[in-house]
């Protein structure tokens, strides 16, 4: 009697690299270990991720969805901006995932572009105009991604860090201001 397929293998083998990656990141998720953690083989990983950069790449969405989820309960966008800066702090192996090496490989130009626009939507509910708000988002993202690398990459928080995202976020205020008046 031929076996059935196993309509839970698809999440198991996902959920085997996420635990791999939020383990030891990037080079315990290979598509060997993957397949042990999700007791299946290579070849059946790979009929459904046809390389390993897919598997990340699928990885990235998922950690994304947990990215959106965690700056969709922010009150405004001053909370989304902290929020941002908890989330990489509290999430580094996501986070890294996401922002860290190599993510422009494993991000589609249509998924970069829906990204950035989270930021404008923020913005634009804040009372920027349309047609400032890209210009005005790319470098508070930039400042917030500043800060949470200069967290991940020095492990040992201190009164410095928080100085600086305190700075970081009064900076994003100053931007959100001028950008509501304008300049």
């Amino acid at each position: 009697m031929p076996r059935t397929a196993d309509p839970e293998l698809p999440h198991r083998i996902l959920k085997a690299a996420d635990a791999l990656w939020q383990s030891g990141g990037e080079e315990a998720v290979t598509i060997r270990a993957v397949a042990a953690k999700a007791s299946t083989t290579t070849p059946t990983v790979y009929s459904y991720y046809a390389d390993r950069e897919a598997l990340l790449s699928a990885l990235r969405a998922l950690a994304f969805a947990r990215f959106s989820a965690y700056l969709a309960k922010s009150r405004d966008f001053k909370d989304a901006c902290a929020r941002h800066l908890e989330f990489g702090t509290s999430h580094p192996r996501d986070y890294e995932l996401l922002y860290g090496r190599g993510w422009m490989e494993r991000v589609s130009t249509d998924a970069q572009k829906s990204e950035i626009e989270r930021y404008t939507a923020h913005l634009v509910r804040a009372g920027v105009d349309q047609s400032r708000a890209a210009e005005v988002a790319y470098p508070i993202m930039m400042m917030l991604h500043g800060v949470v690398m200069h967290r991940l990459l020095n492990k040992k928080p201190g009164p410095l860090g928080r100085t600086i995202a305190a700075a970081c976020l009064e900076a994003c205020t100053t931007l959100l201001e001028s950008a509501r008046q304008g300049k």
